[in-house]
């Protein structure tokens, strides 16, 4: 839904979208907490899904209309990966202890007022933006294959390990939807994606935007299994040893915006699948514990300055096409994390064993493959037309 609720921002006004988001959050919460069933309480954590989708393009497109100059934009962007980051050390920490000392249901009591405060807030500071009702206009049914391609590609990736049928038919289903949602969008009038959206600098924005989550998620869920199974440890020991990596994220997210207008995003992004490549290549070569953390804080250093740089390619766009490129570069982030878990975790997976090895083998070649694919596709701007790039690329 990441992509529809960004051009719904551009329809209805992304302060709007956002808002309303906010309150649908606020519902699933309520939901949750209330929940006397476990059907209830998936039903719950769906609608906050949802407002997810809804809320966090939306919010990226409102950051950076707000930067006036390009040094105060990638600083807008480090802050914002920085948060991101920041949210991923503290939230399960936060919620894990208040399950311990309270209760689960207190996290999402707690949320209520979290949206309460945000939506205020929101209201007070940020300006309403205009919608442009015209330029905005969008087809249904692009939205609808669209939902089904992607939902089918995630399916398949989530039943890898499964009787090879159900995920070789899911992967059909989302092949024959692509195709489809291309076709039709090359002929509707009015479609979901701008077509000049699709530069180079763009591409590659998104290629780094899945390859950065696809790493590191598959790396950090590697290691958290690698630390209980095999090491002993806890769940909540080995939650805190993760959080050597989402600091590392904060930090690298709030050097990078620093960074890039010194050496360009393009290199920042090469610089970022480096960091995370070697930190896998750490545990693969070692495969122990302290490896593992090294590797962890390497890939947090490359997670933080590689999402921040592929943002910057990723948004250096026209005001026009701002939401679907923001909802693009999200969409691809969450289907990086949705399908190279999976297949991760399917490529480790021996039975009840896991080959810890292969899994973080599996996380340094799709660094290296990720990389050489967004670099190839960015240096197309370069060797082209100056008029294609940008001066961040």
């Amino acid at each position: 839904m990441l992509l529809l609720s960004a051009r719904l921002g551009d329809r209805l006004g992304h302060r709007r979208v956002l808002v309303m988001g906010l309150v649908l959050f606020a519902v699933g919460s309520a939901v949750a907490a209330a929940a006397p069933v476990m059907a209830m309480l998936v039903a719950g954590r769906a609608i906050q899904g949802a407002a997810a989708a809804v809320t966090v393009p939306n919010a990226l497109v409102l950051l950076t209309r707000v930067a006036e100059t390009q040094a105060a934009r990638d600083r807008a962007l480090g802050a914002w990966n920085a948060c991101g980051g920041l949210a991923g050390a503290t939230g399960l920490l936060v919620g894990g202890l208040t399950t311990s000392a309270v209760s689960w249901r207190a996290i999402f009591w707690g949320n209520l007022a979290v949206a309460t405060v945000l939506i205020a807030v929101l209201l007070r500071l940020v300006e309403r933006d205009r919608p442009n009702r015209a330029a905005s206009a969008f087809d249904l049914r692009s939205v609808m294959l669209q939902v089904v391609s992607v939902g089918a590609i995630v399916a398949a990736a989530n039943t890898a390990a499964r009787a090879w049928a159900l995920p070789a038919a899911l992967v059909l289903v989302g092949v024959l939807a692509t195709v489809w949602l291309v076709v039709h969008e090359r002929r509707t009038t009015s479609p979901l994606v701008p077509v000049g959206l699709w530069r180079p600098p763009f591409v590659a924005g998104l290629i780094g935007s899945f390859g950065v989550t696809a790493t590191t998620s598959s790396l950090v869920v590697v290691g958290t299994l690698y630390l209980q199974q095999a090491e002993g440890f806890s769940p909540a020991a080995a939650g805190l040893l993760i959080l050597p990596f989402s600091i590392s994220v904060v930090i690298a997210a709030g050097l990078a915006g620093r960074l890039m207008p010194l050496v360009g995003a393009r290199r920042v992004v090469t610089l970022g699948f480096l960091l995370i490549g070697g930190g896998a290549i750490m545990a693969f070569v070692w495969s122990t514990t302290e490896a593992l953390l090294i590797g962890l804080t390497l890939a947090g250093l490359g997670n933080g300055a590689g999402a921040v740089a592929a943002y910057e390619l990723g948004t250096a766009v026209p005001v026009e096409e701002q939401g679907s490129a923001a909802g693009l570069l999200n969409t691809a982030a969450q289907v990086g994390t949705a399908t190279m878990v999976a297949v991760t975790i399917s490529v480790a997976g021996r039975g009840d064993v896991i080959d810890y090895r292969a899994g973080w083998l599996t996380v340094a070649l799709t660094a290296v493959a990720v990389s050489i694919g967004a670099r190839t596709v960015s240096s197309t701007s370069r060797s082209g037309s100056p008029h294609r790039g940008s001066r961040s690329c």
